[in-house]
């Protein structure tokens, strides 16, 4: 009977090669976490605002801790930290000696589905703001937990998520790039618009949003049974003039309270998605942009309608490779191929007999 190999147990060294390579990526994130103003500010007035004397306070994925030493600084009852990765475990616990809460802390290493907590919480904290606090594996694991641990009454935050999009001029013309030269490189642009990214704060301060964001979908998280359905998002705008649009923007609304509401457009730390398109030289006219996030299968259509007619551009990370091939089959080049590398000869020994 052939049977699997069961993996080998990590040595010491190899444990420790590996915390040495995690650690600066997750130290730098986490940093960057604290460091968003606006995030902090918001989370912190929602907490102040629902935890007291009598209140069990649950933190899920707590981070380096900070909002559960808060609830224990604003006299919570009972507070929990749940956290999935080893290396912060012992920043929570010194963030909580240093705010002189280490004793009111309850802290637990481990995946939050996996963990067995006796009672119900008043109040839960979990940050999932990112693009894929929406996917199908959060929303179950969320659902769970408030299931298993959210008090008759309690509160959850956030309590909403929504996902919105607006269209928007990035700071660039087609002109620009190559930067600095006088020439074009238009075919790199264009494969490269299969890809969405992620816009950071600098830039974001440079970026025009031309209309209200339009919802494209959104997620009560007291009430949601099911994770949503993410193959078929849509939008669509009246604009004055199309042309100065050349991406859309998709970001997420995070509602903490009924009154204090993130857009993580405006996040340090949380981002929003930039579809890009080529733009259209029109002025008034609609635009209208559809949404598949299913995964490996991931598309976008960005539609415009104006005098001149209807014109969609469709784009999927699938397409990039497929232009590539395309584009190398009709390319006259020279291929080198590195020269071949003799395998040294076996040595026979010419002393040796066949009895």
């Amino acid at each position: 009977m052939n049977q699997s190999n069961p993996p080998k147990k990590l040595t010491k060294k190899q444990k420790d090669d590996l915390l040495a390579a995690h650690l600066p990526g997750l130290l730098s994130y986490h940093h960057l976490m604290l460091s968003d103003g606006v995030r902090n500010k918001l989370l912190f007035q929602a907490i102040q605002q629902h935890v007291n004397e009598n209140t069990s306070f649950l933190d899920i994925g707590a981070g380096t801790g900070v909002w559960a030493i808060l609830a224990a600084k604003l006299g919570a009852k009972r507070v929990v930290a749940i956290e999935i990765e080893e290396p912060l475990i012992p920043l929570i616990f010194k963030h909580a000696q240093e705010n002189g809460v280490a004793n009111k802390i309850e802290i637990i290493h481990g995946n939050a589905d996996h963990v067995k907590l006796k009672g119900k919480f008043d109040v839960i904290v979990s940050e999932l703001f990112g693009q894929d606090a929406l996917g199908e594996g959060v929303t179950k694991s969320f659902i769970s937990l408030r299931n298993r641990f959210l008090a008759p009454n309690g509160i959850l935050i956030p309590q909403k998520l929504s996902m919105l999009a607006a269209p928007v001029k990035l700071d660039k013309s087609p002109q620009e790039f190559p930067v600095g030269i006088p020439l074009t490189a238009n075919y790199l642009k264009t494969v490269k618009f299969n890809y969405s990214s992620q816009i950071s704060i600098e830039r974001r301060e440079k970026t025009k949003v031309l209309t209200e964001p339009q919802l494209l979908m959104e997620m009560n998280f007291k009430t949601v049974e099911t994770a949503p359905d993410l193959k078929s998002l849509s939008a669509g705008w009246k604009m004055n003039n199309l042309s100065e649009a050349n991406a859309i923007a998709v970001f997420n609304r995070s509602t903490f309270t009924e009154e204090i509401i993130m857009d993580s457009f405006n996040s340090q730390s949380w981002g929003a998605a930039i579809y890009e398109f080529q733009p259209v030289p029109e002025n008034e006219g609609e635009i209208y942009f559809n949404l598949n996030m299913d995964g490996a299968k991931s598309m976008w259509a960005v539609t415009t309608k104006t005098e001149s007619g209807i014109k969609t551009q469709n784009f999927s990370p699938t397409f990039a490779p497929a232009r590539i091939k395309m584009a190398k089959q009709m390319t006259p080049f020279k291929k080198v191929r590195p020269p071949k590398q003799n395998l040294p000869e076996t040595k026979k020994n010419s002393k040796s007999k066949t009895k």
